[in-house]
Protein backbone atom coordinates (compact mmCIF):
# COMPACT_ATOMS: atom_id res chain seq x y z
CA UNK A 1 0.00 0.00 0.00
CA UNK A 2 1.49 3.49 -1.04
CA UNK A 3 1.80 5.80 2.12
CA UNK A 4 1.79 9.36 1.89
CA UNK A 5 4.43 11.44 3.36
CA UNK A 6 3.97 12.52 6.56
CA UNK A 7 0.14 10.89 7.01
CA UNK A 8 0.68 7.70 8.94
CA UNK A 9 -1.33 4.56 8.13
CA UNK A 10 -3.63 5.39 10.90
CA UNK A 11 -4.13 8.65 10.28
CA UNK A 12 -5.40 7.25 5.96
CA UNK A 13 -7.58 4.45 7.81
CA UNK A 14 -8.83 7.21 10.24
CA UNK A 15 -9.92 9.34 7.27
CA UNK A 16 -11.26 6.69 5.12
CA UNK A 17 -13.45 5.80 8.29
CA UNK A 18 -14.60 8.86 8.90
CA UNK A 19 -15.29 9.61 5.22
CA UNK A 20 -17.67 6.38 4.88
CA UNK A 21 -19.34 7.60 8.06
CA UNK A 22 -20.08 10.70 7.05
CA UNK A 23 -21.41 9.51 3.36
CA UNK A 24 -23.68 7.22 5.40
CA UNK A 25 -25.37 9.48 7.43
CA UNK A 26 -25.56 11.69 4.56
CA UNK A 27 -27.52 9.38 2.51
CA UNK A 28 -29.51 8.74 5.52
CA UNK A 29 -30.80 11.73 6.01
CA UNK A 30 -32.01 12.07 1.72
CA UNK A 31 -33.35 8.77 2.52
CA UNK A 32 -35.57 10.29 5.69
CA UNK A 33 -36.21 13.20 3.44
CA UNK A 34 -37.90 11.70 0.83
CA UNK A 35 -39.33 9.42 3.26
CA UNK A 36 -41.48 12.72 5.25
CA UNK A 37 -41.45 14.68 1.68
CA UNK A 38 -44.98 13.24 1.44
CA UNK A 39 -46.12 14.75 4.56
CA UNK A 40 -44.11 17.99 4.64
CA UNK A 41 -46.46 18.66 0.95
CA UNK A 42 -49.51 17.70 2.55
CA UNK A 43 -48.75 19.99 5.82
CA UNK A 44 -47.20 23.25 3.62
CA UNK A 45 -49.88 22.85 0.78
CA UNK A 46 -47.43 22.41 -1.97
CA UNK A 47 -47.91 22.51 -5.03
CA UNK A 48 -46.23 19.50 -7.29
CA UNK A 49 -43.92 22.36 -8.41
CA UNK A 50 -42.97 23.72 -5.43
CA UNK A 51 -42.86 20.37 -4.08
CA UNK A 52 -39.96 20.26 -6.87
CA UNK A 53 -38.26 22.88 -6.05
CA UNK A 54 -37.93 22.02 -2.00
CA UNK A 55 -36.68 18.66 -3.26
CA UNK A 56 -34.06 19.55 -5.77
CA UNK A 57 -32.46 22.90 -3.94
CA UNK A 58 -29.86 20.11 -2.35
CA UNK A 59 -28.68 19.03 -5.42
CA UNK A 60 -28.54 21.67 -7.29
CA UNK A 61 -27.12 23.65 -4.18
CA UNK A 62 -24.76 20.73 -3.72
CA UNK A 63 -23.73 20.79 -7.59
CA UNK A 64 -22.70 24.16 -7.68
CA UNK A 65 -20.67 23.84 -4.70
CA UNK A 66 -18.80 20.98 -5.76
CA UNK A 67 -17.71 23.39 -8.98
CA UNK A 68 -15.83 25.82 -6.14
CA UNK A 69 -14.85 22.60 -3.62
CA UNK A 70 -13.13 21.07 -7.05
CA UNK A 71 -11.15 24.23 -8.13
CA UNK A 72 -10.35 24.98 -4.17
CA UNK A 73 -9.44 21.59 -3.98
CA UNK A 74 -7.11 21.06 -7.30
CA UNK A 75 -5.09 24.62 -5.93
CA UNK A 76 -4.65 23.81 -2.55
CA UNK A 77 -5.06 19.87 -2.57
Amino acid sequence: MHTLKGVSQTDQYRALGLSTFAFTVCFAVWTIFSIIGVKIKQELGLSDTQFGLLVATPVLTGSVSRIFLGVWTEQFG
